[in-house]
């Protein structure tokens, strides 16, 4: 059963059943439509494959299977849907290790022992008689009761043991509020409570579970925001404040404000504003570009308005430009050769405020929520915050200053992906600066050549895969057979050479459409960042990665693995790499075509043209697009594709 627990899941649970409890379908033909609910839309585009157990959305490229859906529909990560999913179907997952499970109800009872608390300090907010200044402070600051109760905000009252006493006769060990961060060891022994006297957030993980607390002092008290040490169950830098009730609202919008305060974010969600997070006073973090990108297509930064506040927005943005999905941009290259640049597809903007005003004041005046809302919608595009910021940062009055003014400004630049806007920005700086339109995209240009040793990838040249003719051919055929994907095709490869992962052109996770596929990716990928890249162990990467994924994927894992293949030499594996990750691309790019011209077809027979105004123009891209890529052979010339 543990081998096939996955395709156990898939066979008794219908995938329409599941994606019909959060969208309305109705039958298009074979498949099922429906509104997308990870972005706003009014037409459906959404569409649910019963026969493969797939979903795929036509507007903003969302798809996968029934473990995908609820990964994301829910944030949960792959072992939390996968658990999910198995109690739904009544398929027995066999624990991990006695080590993950003991592992598992530690981190359990923490999340119990801090749900505890959050009770306990909202309890005391609400009736206890001590409470009455921070009942008061609440008030000040515009805390509606209902929101004090939606975000879980109560009171730690000025006592060095009530919380901790009141844990351990509900038989909480010490050990446990130490590691939950509810208490502090004392040197001389013992503990005391960590939160005294300070108006105190419930911090919640994306499942909405209580992992953290974050303290406003009252009074005199310091430092003013104390929040909880990083533990088993909390890491700031992996969660956002207010973001399991923002979620829904961010996948509907596709859209995500970040603020820095508590208070920021609670009364943006009182003010009607409920796609805002907040990031528990810590700058942006990897973490949290992972945790957005999924769901938002548009990233709005509203952080202080000051100059550090400026800084802040331009590392932000940083952030999120390196974890953002990247596009596909047809090029021409050195030498005019065709190629691909891939350019972010995540907006990111910044939201000024007044300068002297912080959100939870202009949401608090009058027309505060329509003030918000004005801002919001125009908002500056991180290239023109930037050209504002850098230019202050230098003096543009030299040459000097100009060249590294324009030499940061290009970076950001190039990564615009439609010509038109970057020809705009182009010209913004060229008449800011004054400085020639053409040395500015010279400036451009030489950035792209220098990122595009990275990420560009020729789509045909003449160059022969090795010396030995028939090298290509015989990794071709050793690993690809009619049982084998293109998918586990390339990913045999990449198994067997780890270093494939740090080459030019090297596969992305979203090259891989099946779940289990992409997560050993991913875990090879992880392995492989922190190898030695001069002389890399092909066999500690593997056995690292072993350890990396959920062991219920380990019998995919060893499948592929078991898979066949030659001794490449090393001039000769980047254009093996490059021949696989083409034949899987061109792949994914005929499946996605066919089910739009399946679709198209079915919406002509039904007389959809509402479905027949939205599909069509995609489909006419993508097909120019996989034509243009894939030309019919010569029949003059010699073709060297596959």
């Amino acid at each position: 059963m543990q081998d096939d627990v996955i395709s156990e899941i898939k066979q008794r649970l219908d995938i329409e059943t599941v994606v019909g409890e959060t969208v309305r379908l109705s039958r298009a033909g074979r498949n099922l439509k429906g509104l997308c609910p990870f972005h706003g839309e009014k037409t459906p585009s959404f569409v649910v494959y019963p026969k493969d157990g797939s979903y795929h959305c036509f507007g903003c490229g969302e798809g996968g299977d029934i473990l995908t859906f609820v990964m994301k529909t829910d944030g949960l990560d792959f072992r939390g849907a996968l658990e999910k999913l198995a109690r739904r179907a009544g398929v027995e997952l066999k624990p991990r290790n006695d080590q993950a499970v003991a592992q598992d109800r530690a981190r359990e009872r923490l999340q119990e022992a801090c749900a505890a608390a959050s009770s306990f300090y909202a309890n005391i907010l609400r009736n206890h008689p001590g409470a009455a200044a921070a009942r008061s402070y609440a008030e000040k600051r515009g805390l509606l009761p209902a929101t004090l109760e939606t975000f879980g905000i109560g009171y730690a009252p000025d006592s060095f043991d009530i919380l901790g006493n009141f844990l351990l006769e509900r038989g909480y060990t010490s050990q446990e509020l130490i590691d939950a961060g509810l208490v502090a060891e004392r040197e001389s022994g013992g503990h005391y409570d960590r939160f005294r006297n300070r108006l105190v957030f419930t911090i919640r993980d994306a499942k909405g579970t209580p992992v953290g607390f974050g303290g406003r002092a009252l009074g005199n008290g310091t430092p003013k925001y104390l929040n909880s040490p990083q533990s088993a169950i909390f890491d700031k830098s992996n969660i956002l404040y207010g973001f399991d009730l923002a979620r829904p609202h961010i996948q509907r919008s596709g859209q995500v404000v970040i603020v820095e305060g508590y208070m920021d974010v609670v009364i943006a969600h009182q003010a009607g504003q409920h796609n805002v997070v907040g990031t528990n006073g810590t700058a942006l973090t990897d973490g949290h570009a992972e945790l957005l990108k999924k769901i938002a297509k548009r990233i709005i930064l509203c952080l202080d308005p000051d100059t550090a506040g400026d800084l802040a927005a331009l590392k932000g943005s940083e952030v999120l430009q390196e974890h953002a999905e990247k596009i596909a941009i047809p090029i021409r290259g050195e030498r005019g050769m065709l190629g691909v640049e891939h350019r972010s597809d995540l907006e990111i903007r910044i939201m000024q405020l007044p300068r002297g005003t912080d959100p939870d004041e202009l949401l608090l005046s009058a027309d505060g929520a329509k003030q918000w809302e004005e801002l919001r919608d125009s908002a500056l595009t991180l290239i023109d915050h930037v050209t504002g910021v850098v230019s202050a940062r230098y003096d543009t009055s030299t040459a000097r200053g100009k060249s590294d003014a324009v030499g940061e400004l290009a970076l950001f630049i190039r990564e615009v992906g439609d010509p038109v806007q970057r020809a705009h920005y182009i010209q913004r700086i060229s008449s800011t600066l004054r400085v020639p339109e053409d040395a500015v995209q010279e400036a451009v240009g030489r950035n792209r050549g220098q990122a595009g040793r990275n990420q560009r990838r020729p789509m045909s040249d003449n160059r022969r895969p090795s010396d030995d003719p028939n090298a290509s051919g015989q990794a071709a055929n050793s690993a690809l057979s009619p049982q084998n994907t293109p998918e586990e095709h390339l990913l045999s490869l990449i198994l067997r050479y780890p270093q494939t992962t740090w080459m030019a052109g090297a596969p992305l996770a979203e090259d891989f459409t099946h779940l289990e596929n992409r997560l050993t990716f991913e875990a090879i990928l992880t392995a492989a960042s922190s190898a030695d890249k001069a002389s890399p162990n092909a066999e500690a990467i593997r056995e690292e990665a072993q350890k990396e994924v959920d062991p219920v994927l380990l019998p995919n894992f060893e499948r592929i693995m078991s898979h066949s293949e030659p001794e490449l030499y090393r001039f000769a594996l980047p254009y093996e790499l490059e021949a696989r990750l083409k034949r899987l691309r061109h792949y994914n790019d005929l499946m996605w075509n066919q089910q739009c011209s399946l679709m198209i077809r079915e919406a002509e027979q039904s007389g959809d043209t509402e479905t027949l105004g939205k599909l069509l123009p995609l489909w006419t891209r993508s097909l120019a697009r996989y034509k243009h890529y894939n030309p019919k052979q010569s029949t003059v010339y010699r073709d060297s594709r596959d």
